[in-house]
């Protein structure tokens, strides 16, 4: 009899243990078919994988959470990047995210590779919910062209290995946190530092971010959306100076629109950006427009096109045009 109370005792023990933790399995597809034209070239008709031209990058991950008591949890998260149209893995291995950490009420901290705290700030001026991509958010593809072309600085690093990242806990709809990254590269003393601080209220979303990329790039930018329900509005302004002066400075704003009419969401998006070097001054500006069907919770179709042009000293020097049509599942 001892010995079944004990059983019975160990099972419950077990049961309670394994109720206290919690992992997930998750993904996403995504592919589009369409076409990329650039200036001098004939149009590219082709695949697209996700990321590239479509809503999201599609994605394999693992999520978890342990109860430790107290109010206290352990965390984990593995994010795999995946090509739809070649079915291969992006490198590195879970390239999305690697983090693990725990949260409480002093807020959360995480350590490994994942989005910074400006990240979280860029992605709110984008045009809301419905583009996740470098190609139809005009405001992502101009300042890649300003800050790659112009002044051969790469964009923002919206990802970042060996970081360290708090976030504050819930404070009446205030939000912040910090950034902080070891070197990306052995002995190039490439940190980079970041933070944010936001408001969110009712339909109203407004934050500042900042952003260090010793010896490359210094990035802040303001963004603020709101849902008035018929419709969104989101925008940003955002700056980049350079490590040195020859890297030049430049300034960039967007806005964005999104009308949900049922089942179909509406996307529209306009974007500027303005480089001042000393070897070469450019101006670069896009639009972008796109709509999203609803066949359920977790599988959508949708249709985008964008169109980015860039002038150097008053020529075109780039010209890019895409239009493509895709299906996305969430699990």
């Amino acid at each position: 009899m001892k010995k079944r109370l004990i059983a019975l005792a160990v099972a419950a023990a077990s049961g309670a243990a394994m109720a206290q933790s919690t992992v997930t399995v998750y993904g996403r597809l995504d592919g589009a078919v369409g076409t990329i034209k650039k200036l001098g070239g004939s149009s590219d008709n082709k695949m697209f994988s996700g990321g590239d031209v479509g809503l999201t990058t599609p994605r394999l991950g693992f999520r978890g959470t342990e109860d430790l008591g107290g109010g206290l949890k352990a965390n984990f998260k593995l994010e795999q990047r995946i090509n739809i149209d070649t079915g291969e893995t992006q490198a590195p291995s879970f390239k999305g995210e690697t983090t693990v950490g725990l949260s409480g009420g002093f807020g959360s901290v995480r350590v490994g590779r994942m989005l910074t705290v400006y990240d979280d700030v860029r992605g709110l001026s984008n045009s809301r919910s419905l583009w996740d991509s470098n190609t139809f958010t005009p405001n992502s593809a101009v300042f890649k062209t300003s800050s790659s072309t112009k002044t051969k600085n790469a964009d923002y690093a919206s990802r970042a290995n060996s970081q360290i990242r708090y976030d504050l806990p819930e404070m009446g709809g205030v939000y912040g946190g910090l950034t902080y990254a070891f070197e990306q590269t052995a002995g190039a003393k490439d940190t980079i530092t970041g933070l944010n601080l936001g408001y969110k209220t009712g339909g109203l979303n407004a934050a500042l971010g900042y952003q260090n990329e010793k010896t490359k790039n210094k990035y802040t930018i303001l963004a603020a959306s709101y849902d008035f329900g018929a419709f969104a509005i989101s925008g940003g302004y955002n700056t980049r100076k350079g490590a040195v002066a020859a890297d030049g400075k430049d300034t960039e704003y967007g806005i964005g629109f999104e009308v949900p009419l049922g089942a179909v969401s509406l996307s529209l998006g306009f974007a500027s950006g303005e480089t001042k070097n000393v070897a070469k001054a450019s101006k670069s500006s896009g639009f972008g427009i796109g709509a999203r069907y609803a066949l359920s919770k977790r599988t959508s179709l949708y249709g985008g096109y964008s169109a980015v042009q860039e002038k150097t000293q008053g020529v075109k020097s780039a010209d890019t045009k895409v239009f493509a049509l895709g299906l996305r599942h969430d699990f």
